[in-house]
């Protein structure tokens, strides 16, 4: 590039890079309200409920970085147009080949940021996010104690445990059952922790006693070393863990496995999140020729591009939503996949075909006019 092209990319990268700062704190943001029962209903620790919410963030940033982009030309060739830059360079005798170079540029690197996002760190992200998801909803001593506090974990069931450590061992446990009328039970333990299978839920407990009062009024008293309380009531069995189409990585998901077909009827789905993976990136360049076309196409404006900058914004906008919707629709159809890329690459040559446009038509008009 010569000098001029690499102060226009230099004008254009940093309030991309702005943008997509500013959008990905804002993502972050709404992302973590989604996420405060991590901490008020898991009784986690802030160091896990930020861990979750950055490992969505890959995802987020890849859905925003083409409207960034948007954002950034936008802005970056406003001011370049208001202060006669372009008009400069255009006496100066650059083309407007010359002039989008850099942008197009700009798009390739931005493009392949994009692409790296959705193709590698994307799925690592949302993997190990499921598996920390996954480790917090099976970890029924978060759910059921609150360390310190008696708490009713059921219908004549209470439950009180001293302290919980971060391997979800209870220290002094105390079990107060009332579900059989007129014989109370109550157990008390050093020690307990909660185990779960695929079939069923007890708590363990450790170094303790069992009171209860029978039928005919009379206290039992029984020590033990070691006994389970069953928990069937309260706590579900546990979930197995599967990976979502997010999750997967490119080539699970163009070929998926038997467990994928079955659980989503069919390979469709998969196919439509890995061709949204190759094709999502191209937005990037239609994004840029449709913003160089509102300052690039036509004569220069000394009133300003406002209501070219509306326009813009209003196709960029209709252009996503389309894509959005030709997603959709080949998650049902896989024969609607190509729209997936055609609809993007359109955008780039009309945008294209808009800029090149006035400088062969003007020619004929001004002949016209004169004829």
């Amino acid at each position: 590039m010569i000098l001029v092209q690499r102060y226009f990319f230099r004008q254009m990268l940093w309030p991309f890079i702005t943008a997509v700062s500013a959008l990905a704190g804002l993502a972050l943001l709404t992302q973590s309200l989604s996420n405060v029962d991590l901490v008020s209903g898991h009784s986690q620790t802030a160091l896990t409920f930020l861990k979750v919410t950055l490992l969505a963030l890959p995802q987020l940033t890849a859905l925003l970085v083409p409207i960034a982009l948007f954002i950034a030309l936008l802005s970056g060739m406003n001011r370049l147009s208001a202060d006669s830059e372009f008009v400069i360079a255009s006496a100066s005798g650059m083309s407007r080949l010359a002039v989008l170079l850099p942008l197009i540029r700009l798009a390739v690197y931005v493009i392949i940021f994009n692409l790296a996002i959705n193709l590698f760190v994307q799925p690592l992200a949302y993997r190990e996010m499921r598996r920390s998801l996954h480790d917090l909803r099976s970890d029924a001593a978060a759910s059921l104690i609150t360390p310190g506090a008696f708490t009713e974990i059921g219908a004549g069931v209470t439950l009180y445990a001293r302290e919980r450590g971060r391997d979800g061992r209870m220290q002094d446990v105390l079990i107060h059952d009332t579900r059989v009328a007129n014989e109370p039970i109550t157990i008390t333990a050093r020690e307990g922790f909660i185990v779960r299978s695929s079939t069923q839920s007890s708590m363990v407990l450790a170094d303790g006693n069992r009171q209860q009062i029978d039928a005919a009024g009379e206290l039992g008293y029984v020590t033990f070393d070691r006994t389970e309380f069953d928990l069937g009531e309260f706590v579900g069995p546990i979930d197995a863990m599967f990976f979502k189409e997010s999750d997967r990585f490119l080539h699970e998901l163009i070929w998926p496995d038997a467990s994928t077909i079955a659980r989503s009827g069919g390979p469709e789905r998969a196919w439509a999140e890995a061709h949204y993976r190759l094709s999502s990136p191209l937005y990037n360049l239609a994004f840029v020729l449709i913003a160089a076309a509102v300052f690039l196409a036509g004569d220069y404006s000394r009133l300003g591009y406002g209501r070219r900058v509306m326009v813009a914004v209003g196709l960029g906008l209709a252009l996503r939503l389309t894509g959005f919707a030709a997603q959709s629709a080949s998650a049902a159809d896989s024969s609607a996949n190509i729209a997936q890329y055609l609809i993007p690459l359109f955008g780039s040559l009309v945008a294209l075909g808009v800029i090149y446009w006035p400088t062969r038509v003007r020619p004929r008009r001004l002949s016209a006019a004169r004829g």
